[in-house]
């Protein structure tokens, strides 16, 4: 998927602007947890209510050209959080909690790897909600791409299969 995104770059001493386009090469969600002895990393949009297991991870690539000044990460909830914890009351992280407490909002500079890429992850959290989640990831302004997922229970999660081991005909004493 290739999508546009236009920013303005002012001309020094011009007074003029011209385009200058970030442009999204590819884009991957994942969910990452560890399950019967596995670390599992799964391209899925379904993620497991597992507090301090189950996290969640955006990854963004760019095309080639000059890196984005500041991208916004902009995590919505179905329902209030009663506690956003540190989020809610540390002024230097960056996050800004909407008063209805839904809306998580996060202003960073991107750091792009060798490949044109940048991420972030969230993890799951004790008092997290079930529900429909969104992810909406802007840079320079202009919304690039925006991750819908849902939080299930981990009872209504389809769990990946567990290798079993190979059945043999008899144990090595000879008992069945």
């Amino acid at each position: 998927m290739r999508v546009g995104v236009l920013g303005l770059v002012a001309l020094a001493g011009f007074g003029t602007a011209t385009a200058q386009a970030s442009e999204l090469v590819d884009s991957v969600f994942q969910v990452t947890f560890h399950y019967a002895g596995n670390d599992e990393t799964l391209n899925d949009t379904v993620v497991p209510l597992l507090p301090d297991n189950a996290c969640y991870n955006w990854y963004i690539r760019l095309a080639e050209g000059d890196a984005p000044k500041t991208a916004t990460e902009k995590l919505t909830l179905p329902v209030a959080l009663d506690d956003w914890g540190t989020l809610a009351t540390d002024p230097d992280d960056g996050i800004d909690i909407s008063a209805d407490g839904k809306v998580a909002v996060r202003t960073f500079v991107p750091e792009i790897d060798e490949e044109g890429w940048f991420s972030h992850l969230w993890c799951v959290a004790p008092g997290d909600p079930v529900g429909a989640h969104s992810i909406e990831v802007a840079v320079d302004g202009e919304v690039l791409t925006t991750y819908d997922f849902t939080v299930v229970l981990p009872e209504d999660y389809y769990w990946p299969s567990i290798a079993q081991p190979v059945a043999r005909e008899r144990s090595v004493d000879h008992s069945w």
